[in-house]
C-alpha cells in the first residue's frame, strides 16, 4: 500500500500558510467544520455536566473563534471535557489554529497549558475518551498519545527509547534512524514529537493526515509525528483480533487552560 509519505510534498505546501476564510479556500476543497458562529455539527462533553451542558459557560464564540474559559476566573477550581463532532470522519486532511490565553485553572493551574486534538473516537464520551490524540500542550505540542485500547506502528529515535514520565521516545522516521515501536495498549500511551518542532507565540496552525490506518502530525508546516496500522484491541480481551480503526469523531480538548480556537476546517483524502 502506498503510504502517506508520497502525499506529504502536496499537502505541505500550504501547511506553512496561516488559515484563510473558507471562500478562499473554496477551490482547494477545504470545509468548515467550525462555522465560526455557532456549534452546529458539534456537541459539548464536560466533567460533572455530561452532553450538551454548559451552565458555567466554559465555552463561548466570539470573533469567528471558539474561546474556552472566557468566563472563568483564573486560578478557579473548573471542568474539562470536549467539543466532539456529530459525525465521523475518515480519510481526511485536518487544519485548525490555535493560541494560548493568560489564565490557567485547577487542577492544572501549577502545570503547563493543556489542550489537544482528538480524532478517531469511537467509544462512548468520557473525560478521558478512547481514541488517538494530537497533543497541544506548551513545549509538548505535536505529540501522539493512544487511549485505551487504541494501537499504531511507529519508530523512534533510539537514543530515546528508554526514557519515561514525563520524558517519553521520541518519533524519529525510519529513514533517519528510527526504530520501530508499538505505540499504544490498555491505559494511556505517549510519544514525543520529533526533536526541533518550534511552538510559535500568537497562533500556531495544526494538522492531522488521516488516510486509511496511517496518520501524520503536522505543526506550522513540519511533520512532528507518524504512525501506520492504527487499530483497537480491547482491553477486556486483550486476545482479541486487533480491529483496523480508520475513521472516528473528532474533538477539540478542554483541559483547563484560557485558549481559542479558530479556522477548524476539513478536506477529503483520497485512498489507493
Amino acid at each position: 500500500m502506498m503510504t502517506l509519505t508520497l502525499t506529504l510534498a502536496a499537502v505541505l505546501a500550504t501547511a506553512a500558510q496561516d488559515a484563510k476564510p473558507a471562500d478562499a479556500e473554496a477551490d482547494s476543497g477545504w470545509t468548515p467544520l467550525f462555522n465560526g458562529k455557532d456549534l452546529t455539527g458539534f456537541y459539548t462533553f464536560l466533567q460533572k455536566h455530561g452532553k450538551n451542558a454548559d451552565p458555567d459557560g466554559i465555552v463561548t464564540i466570539e470573533g469567528g473563534a471558539i474561546h474556552l474559559y472566557k468566563n472563568a476566573e483564573d486560578r478557579s477550581q473548573v471542568v474539562m471535557g470536549y467539543i466532539a463532532t456529530e459525525k465521523e470522519y475518515g480519510d481526511f486532511h485536518l487544519r485548525l489554529q490555535y493560541r494560548w490565553g493568560e489564565k490557567k485553572f485547577e487542577p492544572r493551574y501549577k502545570l503547563q497549558r493543556d489542550a489537544g486534538v482528538y480524532y478517531h473516537l469511537t467509544g462512548p464520551d468520557a473525560v478521558w475518551p478512547r481514541g488517538l490524540q494530537y497533543q497541544i500542550e506548551q513545549t509538548n505540542v505535536g505529540d501522539l498519545i493512544t487511549l485505551f485500547g487504541m494501537e499504531l506502528d511507529t519508530s523512534i529515535d533510539p537514543r530515546t527509547a528508554s526514557l519515561v514520565m514525563p520524558k517519553y521516545p521520541a518519533y524519529q522516521d525510519p529513514k533517519d534512524g528510527g526504530q520501530a515501536r508499538v505505540l499504544g495498549g490498555k491505559g494511556i500511551a505517549y510519544q514525543a514529537h520529533v526533536a526541533g518542532s518550534v511552538e510559535k507565540d500568537g497562533w500556531n496552525t495544526v494538522e492531522i493526515l488521516a488516510r486509511g490506518t496511517e496518520i501524520v502530525h503536522i505543526l506550522n508546516g513540519k511533520v512532528v509525528n507518524k504512525g501506520t496500522n492504527v487499530r483497537f484491541v480491547d482491553p477486556a480481551r486483550p486476545d482479541a483480533e486487533a480491529v483496523p480503526l480508520s475513521r472516528g469523531r473528532i474533538a477539540l480538548e478542554i483541559e483547563a487552560a484560557e485558549m481559542w480556537f479558530r479556522n477548524v476546517e476539513i478536506r477529503p483524502l483520497k485512498v489507493d
